[in-house]
């Protein structure tokens, strides 16, 4: 069994934009760098066959490379009670062109019920546990004017999510690298 989701790779340059946003918000716990990524599709447990057929289909998808930038601090929660920090993404029409492909391929394998939320473009920056939402209000009010480099998406990628050892988190593994038409 194997956990995957779709999603971008981000630069170096970009991930150390973004690395470099205040971190002075008590009770976020903020991701590393390499954990840094724009989920696409969420695809959830999949068995080896499965994950193996998908891998097969994302290569029949074709499109062209575009550009992106991220922008604006925002947060989800339910209710009044946030729960994660995240950047967005300065709207781009080829990024949802993009994420429609994909997510017709993981329908079509019978994936579609597993990413139940609409697409909201979006690179998580920390998890919020006991922060008020005065607080994330705040935190944002001092970092919304973040806007990071154009960067040049040239390719996306298939995930998979593993546990750490000893309950130390996860990581994230590149399965197969798919890359879009330089034009």
């Amino acid at each position: 069994m194997m956990r995957l989701f779709i999603g971008l790779a981000l630069p170096e340059k970009v991930k150390g934009q973004l690395m470099a946003l205040d971190k002075n918000l008590s009770g976020a716990l903020w991701k590393s760098p390499d954990k840094l990524h724009l989920t696409l599709s969420f695809v959830g447990n999949v068995e080896e066959p499965m994950a193996e057929e998908l891998l097969r289909e994302l290569r029949f998808i074709r499109f062209s490379a575009f550009h992106l930038s991220l922008k604006e601090i925002g947060y989800f929660a339910t209710g009044d009670v946030p729960h994660h920090l995240w950047v967005g993404v300065d709207e781009d029409k080829a990024l949802k062109e993009l994420q429609e492909k994909i997510a017709a391929v993981v329908r079509k394998l019978g994936f579609g019920d597993r990413d139940k939320f609409k697409f909201h473009p979006h690179v998580t920056l920390a998890k919020l546990q006991g922060v008020g939402l005065s607080d994330v209000m705040n935190y944002i009010s001092k970092n919304n004017l973040f806007h990071s480099d154009l960067f040049l998406v040239d390719s996306f990628n298939l995930f998979s999510s593993h546990a750490k050892e000893a309950g130390e988190g996860k990581y994230y593994k590149v399965e197969e690298q798919y890359p879009l038409n330089l034009v």
